[in-house]
């Protein structure tokens, strides 16, 4: 006859068979915290150190995955992570670097996934933050119309604006020795823009983009511009643009032709938001198009740009036109082609402070 028994010593389980005289140890679990009393079917599938670089300003994202036939509750946590670094119930990794002392490789991030019976998982990786630090704000842009909440699953990353910081001298207008006011950025003549600071005009592709004169906290100019002068084909275009929570007044600073961007404060036009611009382009191989809106300022300012659908402003059919695409351009280098994304927000996000 066999007979089990169980015995607990210093906080060890120790499982032995006994049967004709003769015993089998099998393996003990030690009970430091935790007792794995049963072994769950649930492994970690996905692999963090796949996604183990993120440029400074930029939001890291990374969702921890499993597999197995386990069920039940599962709770996640992390270790050794810089700071305001999170992991949410769900184990979705969440971080954004603000600090210059950030820009470091992070060793040994450590993430735990803990059952309801106390079986223990983990993984360790090492996270990279590249890029330079500059100082001031930092905005987001989202898919669709992010004015009243931002729904994360529609969160595409995070924004810097293109910047003077008067380092670079008077190098603006037409004559290249104007202060880089937005205007001046802008310097619209000869049917075309020519840029100083932001994105390289494409024929084919439209450009959006923020500019700051002076240091990329207050004054925010949302810049959008289409085709290039000498390449462009024939191009309509149609879009508007909503304002939300600007701590400042903002308005038409530049268009290139009279009535191809109007302004409207009425709610029979722009709704709940404060102001609202009807951006009506028409464009050839000659010239260019483009406007630029602002100044935005605050820590709650968001900015609807609808450039597909139905116009809420006078029930135009809003359109492209023969543009491949509609692009949002960050100072980083980083960019956003946004593809089918007939409408998307932009806004503030936070402040990096490049001290420390």
């Amino acid at each position: 006859m066999k007979k089990i028994k169980f015995f607990l010593f210093n906080f060890s389980l120790l499982l032995t068979i006994v049967s004709c005289g003769e015993s089998e140890e099998f393996e003990s679990w030690e009970k430091g915290g935790y007792s794995p009393s049963v072994i769950e079917d649930l492994s970690i599938s996905s692999t963090a150190s796949d996604n183990a670089t993120v440029v400074f300003g930029q939001s890291y994202q990374h969702q921890v995955t499993t597999s197995g036939s386990y069920t039940g509750t599962k709770t996640y946590s992390l270790s050794n992570n810089p700071d305001e670094m999170t992991i949410s119930s769900s184990g979705l990794i969440e971080w954004t670097p603000t600090k210059a002392s950030q820009i470091t490789t992070h060793s040994d991030i450590k993430i735990t996934l803990t059952t309801a019976s106390n079986y223990i998982l983990s993984q360790t990786y090492d996270l990279t933050v590249t890029g330079t630090c500059v100082s001031g704000n930092v905005m987001s842009i989202w898919s669709e119309d992010q004015r009243s909440s931002s729904d994360s699953t529609n969160f595409l990353g995070n924004i810097t604006a293109y910047t003077d910081n008067a380092s670079s001298g008077d190098i603006c207008g037409r004559d290249n020795a104007s202060d880089c006011t937005a205007e001046n950025n802008y310097a619209y003549y000869n049917s075309s823009l020519h840029l100083k600071h932001g994105p390289t005009p494409s024929a084919t592709k439209g450009s959006i983009f923020f500019y700051n004169q002076y240091d990329n906290t207050t004054n925010i100019y949302l810049f959008f511009f289409f085709g290039d002068a000498g390449n462009s084909n024939a191009n309509t275009l149609k879009l508007d643009v909503f304002s939300e929570n600007n701590s400042t007044t903002d308005n038409v600073e530049v268009s290139d032709d009279s009535g191809e961007t109007t302004r409207y404060t009425s709610s029979t036009y722009c709704g709940a938001s404060t102001t609202c611009y009807k951006g009506r382009y028409s464009y050839n191989s000659q010239n260019s198009d483009g406007a630029v809106i602002g100044p935005y300022s605050g820590t709650d300012f968001k900015i609807f740009v609808d450039i597909g659908g139905t116009s809420t402003i006078n029930s135009d059919t809003l359109t492209l036109g023969n543009l491949d695409s509609f692009k949002y351009f960050s100072k980083d280098g980083s960019s956003f082609s946004l593809g089918d994304v007939d409408n998307f927000t932009v806004g503030y996000s936070t402040s990096m402070d490049c001290s420390n």
